[in-house]
């Protein structure tokens, strides 16, 4: 704030004296400097509003937002900045973050050129204050309370807020040390017996812990001359003690100093101070900024969360194709008086830092994400166990990505001390790294250096969840097993939605026939889509489904694009015989659509629509079921194991007569025969002798299609499902038997006993022996709470009902583990098109960090409407109202 009155110029002798002194100070608070707190003590929110204020002209103005205009959250601010009107009535002083670096000499300088650069063009004046600037932000570090933190020489501003803040007492129990003739500072000294025989308290004498001394608060502030020790150095001769207190008080110049001390504490009670007028300009200055930045942190949250970009090819105000970002203001400007008022000191050139640039953005997208992050661990912290979901894939710059996803067990209070408590599966995105080694030990080191930095434990990884990438999965040196042998007890469950598609693949590899189908599909959607008049063609025949291209990575999901051929075959038959026969055409597109339709034509081709809109229209079920965060271990082999079972009943006589009926019904439509084609004879080879005698052929070619392509299809589904899922269906044998505890009651002890040792041997630690619960513990926990526990109830509901009793504390570790496993990686997929839309092909020269951070805000855009950022903004918009001439 700019001084109201002008100082008398100092002369050098006083000057070099000054300067003599502050340099003895700073020689004592040099170890102290070492041991700084940096504690945050919250202030309160002023809440004085801003005056109303003018309309911003209509005219158009341009204003130029360039880089140096705007001002980073981060500064530091010192003592006398960070004494807010707030804390006039609470008489605290507020302390440094803990994320924030001491401030320096160089941001002192900034601060104070910013303040009134044209103050003084004294250069000795500067100098003494750039050192009293730099004594205040050494003292914002220390504990004022004790008295031998404070320098030697006093500034105004400092002595007000000590006076603000009131002499501090030693706690109740705080034990005074002895000295070398045993003896010590006592609680008694507080007080003062007066002639009557009452009792005053001696609310002025101070104790110093770090110098085991006593001073008067006020004589120490407020006197003019040094009279005792005590308000020099301090005083610890406890032997008199008593008698020279008794002197001291009663001295002309302590009861001057009390008189002083008194009336500024309550000028500064009633706001009567010389400078109320100032404090309250900036209170409002304060409560203005504070505003502004609020609703710049909503268009960023806004942006964010709707992976929106914020830059245009132009960063100028009142100009077009500058952005969402200040287009977003200048709306805002237009109905609310608080951004209008901004907008005119922009134009007015009142200030210069304004906060409409590229980097202010940054520092606000960087904030939020941050307390996303905090806010996210802080629930990990609070649930202890974890897994790790992680997958890759490379963005529009072709950087590899990988994302994060740690999944949880979240325990929220009931709304009542009576009421359950509410189980939460959580799946929180915590960022990207990019990858530059994908090999299994790349990727280790990258995920082990991320959580170490975000300083999350290794040992308390109950999962880990990767999709089928030999790099990830490889038994000897993927991730899974690098991370195994830092903790054993972080178990492997490959994605059951990854692991589906590859039993697809294989299935969908396993013959000719089906490799033919596939390319006969995608061919028809390329001719079809490739020409604006062909797609025409196609819609006119065909009514409720279109067709879909084939997924190249997700094979379940070509459903899609075999159900238009299951339900419209006839349609889709009909537009390419009408292309082939319009003269219309080109003779290129009339010759392909003929060629394409023969292969319609075809009752082969039609049992093969039949066979995989059955396989795949069940898998994909599957696969969705699967996707869900709340999917339970064994509901998933259950699910599995039926459709196993599906496809093993389908494997038989009467499944592939059923398949042929189905496909008689679409050769009627088509009104073709429904045989199948004959296949050219093959060509005998020349054998020589042997003792085998060659395998007859076979002649009938339904009975070809149902040995060569019905049941091969189906042999490697079936089979790939046995042996792709086996790794779950072992890590479910452990935990099986939680899912039922109701059933246990029906079930043997020694039985019981026999799985929860199991247990308790696979969640213990080899090499420091520590185990997560104890096995004949749960065992009797189990034996009384199975029999109480109604039959339809879930896991995550006797979590609830066990917490909330708080008698079975071993069952509910078992069912904090066992729902933290991770089923599938669908939440790294899902992370994956957040990705596409914030870095697309506009946007690829974006940084790294900006990435993640609007990222965070998008996919966490719940945690971050949520919280409040009122506390965080507090400091930064003091900082900035400090800067702003009254004068």
């Amino acid at each position: 704030m700019a001084k109201l009155f002008k100082e008398k110029k100092s002369s050098g002798a006083v000057f070099r004296q000054r300067r003599a002194e502050k340099e003895k100070a700073g020689k004592r608070m040099s170890e102290a400097l070492k041991e700084y707190l940096t504690s945050h003590k919250r202030r309160k929110q002023d809440t004085t509003a801003s005056e109303p204020v003018s309309n911003v002209a209509s005219e158009p103005v341009q204003i130029d937002i360039d880089e140096s205009s705007t001002s980073s959250f981060k500064q530091p601010i010192s003592v006398q900045e960070a004494v807010n009107v707030d804390d006039a009535n609470t008489g605290k002083i507020p302390e440094q973050q803990d994320d924030e670096q001491p401030s320096t000499s160089s941001h002192s300088v900034y601060l104070e050129k910013t303040i009134d650069p044209e103050e003084s063009n004294d250069e000795e004046e500067e100098r003494e204050e750039l050192q009293q600037e730099e004594q205040s932000t050494s003292l914002a570090i220390l504990d004022l309370s004790d008295p031998a933190n404070w320098p030697a020489v006093l500034t105004t501003s400092l002595r007000d807020a000590l006076v603000r803040k009131g002499p501090a007492k030693q706690k109740t129990n705080f034990i005074f040390p002895k000295d070398a003739a045993n003896r010590r500072f006592t609680k008694a000294n507080y007080k003062r017996r007066l002639p009557n025989g009452e009792e005053t308290v001696r609310n002025w004498l101070v104790y110093s812990v770090k110098l085991n001394k006593v001073f008067c608060f006020c004589c120490k502030l407020f006197a003019t001359k040094v009279t005792t020790s005590l308000t020099r150095g301090g005083y610890n001769d406890w032997k008199n003690l008593s008698q020279n207190l008794s002197i001291h008080e009663k001295s002309n110049s302590h009861l001057v100093a009390i008189r002083d001390w008194n009336e500024l504490s309550r000028r500064f009670g009633c706001g009567k101070t010389i400078d109320a007028a100032s404090q309250r300009l900036l209170a409002n200055e304060t409560q203005h900024w504070q505003d502004v930045v609020k609703r710049l942190i909503g268009i960023v949250k806004y942006l964010g969360r709707q992976c929106l970009a914020f830059r245009g090819s132009r960063d100028t105000l009142y100009s077009d194709n500058n952005g969402n970002y200040l287009q977003l203001v200048e709306m805002l400007a237009t109905f609310d008086t608080v951004m209008q008022e901004h907008l005119k000191r922009i134009k007015n050139k009142d200030i210069f830092q304004h906060y409409l640039g590229k980097d202010i953005q940054n520092e606000f997208i960087s904030l939020i994400a941050k307390e996303i992050t905090k806010h996210i661990l802080q629930l990990l912290k609070n649930a202890k166990y974890y897994s790790i979901i992680l997958d890759c894939t490379p963005d529009i710059t072709l950087i590899e990505q990988m994302t994060i996803i740690v999944r949880f067990v979240s325990i929220k209070e009931g709304e009542s001390p009576t009421a359950e408590p509410e189980i939460c599966i959580d799946e929180k995105f915590l960022g990207f790294i990019q990858i530059q080694s994908s090999t299994g030990e790349g990727l280790t080191e990258a995920i082990l250096s991320e959580l170490e930095k975000l300083k999350i434990p290794v040992v308390d990884m109950r999962g880990q969840g990767y999709d089928n990438g030999s790099n990830m999965k490889g038994k000897h040196q993927g991730v899974q097993k690098r991370i195994l042998d830092l903790n054993l007890r972080a178990f492997y469950i490959p994605c059951s939605a990854h692991t589906l598609n590859v039993v697809v693949n294989d299935a969908a590899m396993s013959c000719r026939d089906a490799a033919t189908f596939f390319s006969i599909v995608q061919k028809i959607y390329v001719f079809l889509s490739g020409s604006t008049v062909w797609w025409n063609v196609l819609k006119k025949h065909i009514g409720r489904l279109t067709l879909k291209p084939l997924s190249d990575t997700r094979w379940s999901s070509r459903i899609d694009a075999i159900r238009p051929f299951r339900f419209q075959v006839g349609e889709i038959f009909d537009a390419l015989s009408e292309i082939s026969r319009e003269n219309s055409h080109t003779a290129m597109a009339q010759s392909d659509a003929e060629s394409l339709s023969k292969e319609l034509n075809n009752f082969k081709f039609l049992c093969l629509i039949v066979l995989w809109y059955n396989i795949l229209n069940r898998i994909n079920f599957v696969s969705k079921l699967l996707q869900s965060r709340s999917m339970y271990l064994p509901d998933v082999i259950d699910i599995l194991e039926s459709t196993t079972n599906y496809l093993k009943n389908y494997r038989s006589d009467k499944g592939f007569e059923d398949l042929l009926e189905e496909a008689k019904d679409l050769s009627l439509e088509m009104e073709i025969d429904p045989v199948f084609p004959p296949f050219v004879r093959q060509t005998k080879k020349k054998r020589m002798f042997c003792y085998e005698a060659p395998d007859d052929p076979i002649c009938d070619p339904a009975k070809k299609f149902k040995i060569e392509c019905f049941y091969s299809i189906l042999d490697v589904c079936i089979n790939s499902l046995d042996e792709r899922f086996g790794q779950i269906k072992h890590h479910s044998k452990h935990f099986q038997f939680l899912y039922n505890i109701q059933k246990l009651k029906d079930v043997p002890r020694e039985a019981v006993m026999e799985y929860c040792i199991d247990l308790q041997n696979i969640l213990t630690d080899d090499k420091s022996g520590d185990a997560d619960l104890d096995g004949a513990q749960l065992c009797e926990e189990l034996t009384i709470l199975a029999p109480i526990l109604r039959p339809t109830m879930t896991p995550s509901q006797i979590l609830a009902y066990a917490l909330k009793n708080g008698f079975a504390p071993n069952v509910s570790i078992a069912l904090r583990i066992l729902l933290t496993l991770p089923i599938s990686v669908a939440s790294g997929e899902r992370s994956f098109s957040k990705l596409k839309l914030i870095k697309n092909y506009l946007r690829s020269s974006m940084s790294q960090e900006r990435l993640v951070g609007l990222a965070m805000i998008s996919i966490e855009n719940q945690i971050a409407k949520e919280i409040d950022f009122k506390t965080l903004l507090h400091d930064f918009v003091t900082a900035k109202a400090r800067m702003v001439k009254f004068l």
